[in-house]
């Protein structure tokens, strides 16, 4: 089978084998994202609170499907991720990283696939929020078929970000996990 066939069948949500590991996933982690948002607090150690939720992650992963006769990955498909403030993303710190979290901050939270808010937004801070999400209402309003360049639209979510009197944040990069 080649490697097209075996992604195209990991893939086929007809599958009912398929749909299950993918509501398993899904559960793991919305339960360690849960274990993320409660280790949250002033003073914490951010690399302590990824590392947290990135253990629980493979002791979850590592009980399922021990007895099959394939082998099946299993464990953390991308580290957990705690961007402070004005990071944008991906922020997963080296062990030695003695960034705490402060009262007020505003954070986004990645596990494995699962983003989340822990509290809510108020002032300033819902203002990004409301701001970035117009961007993306305006951005995703563009996409049609017929569009295949991405610089067609480039300027679009800056100028919405631009009418709250913001500056968009650039240089991000979009990713997907696959198996090798």
């Amino acid at each position: 089978m080649s490697d097209d066939e075996r992604e195209e069948k990991e893939l086929d949500l007809t599958s009912p084998e398929v749909v299950t590991k993918y509501k398993s996933a899904a559960e793991i982690a919305n339960k360690a994202l849960q274990l993320v948002l409660s280790e949250c607090k002033p003073k914490a150690k951010i690399v302590d609170i990824c590392e947290k939720g990135d253990s629980f992650i493979r002791e979850q992963t590592g009980n399922m499907y021990k007895n099959v006769k394939k082998k099946i990955e299993r464990g953390v498909a991308f580290p957990t991720c705690i961007s402070v403030n004005n990071t944008v993303c991906h922020f997963s710190p080296l062990a030695s990283d003695e960034t705490v979290l402060e009262d007020g901050d505003m954070l986004k939270i990645s596990c494995a696939h699962s983003c989340s808010s822990g509290r809510p937004v108020m002032g300033r801070a819902a203002d990004v929020l409301a701001a970035a999400n117009t961007a993306a209402e305006v951005a995703l309003r563009l996409v049609r078929p017929g569009r295949k360049k991405a610089i067609e639209m480039e300027n679009v979510p800056s100028e919405a970000i631009k009418s709250w009197l913001w500056t968009l944040a650039y240089g991000m990069f979009y990713d997907s996990c696959k198996a090798l």
